[in-house]
């Protein structure tokens, strides 16, 4: 996993919005970090400065690890979806068209793209809040999957990039418990305790996704659509009075593939929203249930996929954050925020709750 460098200085920001987007006058505004309730979102891969000033409240965002670039291509792609699912209700927010009328630009051969600021903020966990998230996912998976097919079909010529060592995640959960487990346990320092930590539960959570991978396809048919990808807790923001979503941030991960993934991040996440409040997450995951299944968006045998598909996804990623800490020695602060939410144990906890094997 690459690490991201320095998102470049004011004057590097300045004279990208000047020389490709037209309007403001950029000389006049303020640059700096973005912050989402006063803490930096969570990436490690971009740089997003707040460009704030009179008649201007845009987020550039600045792709800093090459790695991570899509091809040309993806940017009018993603673009005419973000289009397609606000017209559809959903606040994804648009991208501000560059002086040539493209959704982005390569600046000193980084991706730069600008959009609209939006004032929301993480939720904190209240039942309102919760139900506005979960229902603004719920539009965002119709949404998907009311998009032409000829859509699919160019966005599936389109690949992820690779940004993990080990792709496939039955090799990524070998490594993890033959090697970096023990590997970690033999360490003492608080960065071997927080990989031990993550590794532990990972490993716990390895028979569901055998059990799954053996014969989960009997019990639900996977259906393949275009998936966001990325639907954890940081890309809903929330605006009160009432409690409603105002952004859904972050299409850079658009794929074909199982629509469920969708579906699965957000149950996580409205049980990563409810925090240690167990019962508020049982409550959310059946409202879950009932209005996916209402919608014809859940189907017979969906709700025991969800979480194996979900853990299958993110698995490699946890293993090359282990990765970096355990081998490589790079330790960043984010790697922390990333376990907390990738959490193997939450999402065993939630397939419980799901499933109705839970047992506490």
């Amino acid at each position: 996993m690459t690490v991201a460098v320095s998102a470049g200085t004011e004057e590097w920001v300045r004279r990208v919005l000047n020389a490709h987007w037209p309007g403001p006058p950029w000389e006049e505004c303020a640059l700096r970090p973005l912050t989402v309730a006063d803490a930096r979102p969570l990436t490690h891969t971009a740089g997003l400065w707040n460009v704030s000033g009179p008649g201007a409240r845009h987020v550039l965002k600045v792709q800093l690890n090459p790695e991570a670039v899509r091809v040309d291509g993806f940017a009018p792609l993603k673009d005419r979806i973000i289009t397609h699912c606000r017209r559809r209700g959903v606040p994804a927010l648009p991208l501000v068209p560059t002086a040539g009328g493209r959704p982005g630009v390569r600046a000193d051969g980084l991706v730069c793209e600008l959009s609209p600021l939006s004032a929301g903020t993480v939720s904190t966990g209240e039942p309102d809040q919760v139900a506005a998230v979960l229902r603004t996912g719920l539009d965002l998976r119709e949404a998907l999957d009311g998009l032409p097919s000829a859509v699919a079909r160019e966005l599936a010529a389109v690949p992820l990039p690779r940004l993990v060592e080990e792709e496939h995640w039955p090799a990524a959960l070998d490594d993890a418990e033959r090697r970096l487990l023990p590997k970690a346990e033999r360490g003492t320092g608080p960065w071997h305790r927080a990989a031990a930590e993550v590794l532990r539960e990972l490993c716990a959570a390895a028979p569901l996704l055998r059990r799954e991978a053996d014969g989960g396809a009997a019990r639900s048919a996977a259906r393949t659509g275009v998936v966001h990808g990325d639907l954890h807790l940081q890309h809903f923001l929330l605006a009160r009075e009432p409690d409603r979503v105002v952004a859904v941030l972050d299409f850079d991960n658009l794929h074909v593939g199982d629509r469920l993934l969708d579906l699965a991040w957000l149950a996580d996440t409205v049980a990563h929203a409810c925090g240690e409040d167990r019962e508020g997450a049982r409550r959310a995951l059946a409202a879950f249930l009932s209005e996916g299944r209402r919608r014809g968006l859940i189907g017979a045998g969906d709700a025991t996929r969800l979480m194996p598909v979900l853990m299958a996804y993110s698995l490699p990623v946890i293993v090359d954050i282990a990765k970096d800490i355990l081998d490589r020695d790079i330790l960043l602060p984010q790697w922390l925020d990333y376990f907390a939410l990738l959490s193997p144990g939450r999402r065993l906890a939630v397939h419980g709750l799901l499933t109705g094997t839970d047992r506490r």
